[in-house]
């Protein structure tokens, strides 16, 4: 918008020159030229084609001398690409004719000096646009990384914390079989001595409720230990350290997008077929190649294992430990198929029943 105006103040100036010098027979058709030449000049943007339009200036003046009282206009974009050389021609030319016309010489020179000045600061405008921009949007992108580096911490965070619940769940788990298991389960022998000697009686009716009550108890704590244990298993690192117990004889490429509330059994059966699948590769396989898919989806959980070993002989009816990871998968509701044509592939799906997402 800038550079239009200021080319229409330099037409405005060297419109009056035009109309004010004596002799000129066509002022309106070099009037039109110098609008088209401006036009151009807003429009062109490589400096090539600029200098092709410096060169089919120099011929209209060649042809219409007073297209020469336009030359600030040139002068405007000349300076703009920075082409100083290309002025060099209607300078000498001017010259050449300003003694014929000394009355245009001044208003003519003062022009082309506006001419400049006006092309400088509409370069510095538009640089000091530029750099508002590139400022402003390295801001915003400088935003949008500290937003996502927050996130990523923010979700670290959260996995810590996790995990340190996991494992001061393991803790207490460990606590409480070690410890209040065990002197139960002492109570409970002593309670049986005692009966063995007091075999009538109401203190025998009394050991044995007591013997009734250690049993439940003992139960409750099996139950809650195990409970406790199951809880804190951690499903994406078990499937990590699954991943890497190979990385030294292949290359693993692990997938993992799974949230944190996995049911219990689930994540059993995952852990537990990812462990028999990659055993299986890492005694059979001759390929070098490992690639783990483990996904979540709004219906159900997914598990592809695959390698791109050549010489996969597996018979899914036939292996103990095939059949195992069919009937686990079954169990659950879910489909399990294993191909050996290309190397060997476990793919399974496990569907979010409610009997499963409820445990």
């Amino acid at each position: 918008m800038d550079e239009m105006i200021d080319k229409l103040i330099l037409l405005f100036f060297g419109g009056l020159l035009l109309f004010h010098v004596k002799g000129e027979s066509s002022p309106v058709v070099v009037l039109l030229l110098a609008v088209t030449f401006a036009a151009l000049g807003i429009y062109i943007e490589e400096k090539k084609w600029m200098l092709l339009l410096f060169f089919a200036a120099f011929l209209v003046v060649l042809l219409q001398p007073a297209f020469l009282l336009f030359f600030p206009l040139l002068l405007y974009d000349i300076v703009c690409c920075k082409i100083y050389a290309a002025a060099v021609p209607f300078l000498g030319l001017f010259l050449a004719d300003m003694p014929s016309v000394p009355e245009k010489t001044v208003f003519w020179a003062a022009t082309a000096a506006l001419s400049v000045i006006l092309s400088k600061r509409t370069q510095k405008r538009r640089f000091l646009g530029e750099e508002l921009i590139r400022i402003r949007d390295s801001g915003t992108e400088l935003n949008l990384m500290l937003v996502e580096k927050n996130k990523h911490l923010l979700e670290k965070q959260d996995y810590e914390i996790y995990l340190a619940t996991l494992r001061e769940r393991n803790r207490i788990a460990r606590e409480i079989h070690d410890n209040v298991g065990h002197m139960i389960s002492r109570l409970i022998l002593m309670t049986g001595a005692l009966l063995t000697i007091e075999k009538e009686g109401t203190v025998h009716n009394q050991l044995l409720q007591m013997k009734d009550t250690l049993d439940l108890a003992m139960n409750s704590i099996r139950a809650s230990v195990h409970d406790l244990h199951n809880d804190s298993i951690d499903l994406k690192r078990n499937i990590k350290e699954i991943a890497d117990s190979i990385c030294m004889d292949f290359d693993v490429n692990l997938d993992y997008d799974v949230s944190e509330a996995v049911p219990r059994r689930v994540k059993y059966c995952l852990v537990a077929i990812t462990k028999e699948a990659v055993s299986n590769i890492l005694k059979h396989s001759n390929g070098n190649h490992v690639q783990i898919f483990l996904r979540e989806h709004p219906s159900f959980y997914q598990l592809l294992i695959e390698d791109n070993g050549t010489n996969a002989r597996v018979e899914p009816s036939k292996g103990i430990g095939l059949q195992n990871m069919q009937e686990r998968v079954s169990a659950l509701g879910g489909i399990l198929q294993i191909h050996t044509e290309h190397g060997f592939t476990v793919f399974l799906t496990i569907p979010k029943t409610e009997d499963i997402l409820c445990e």
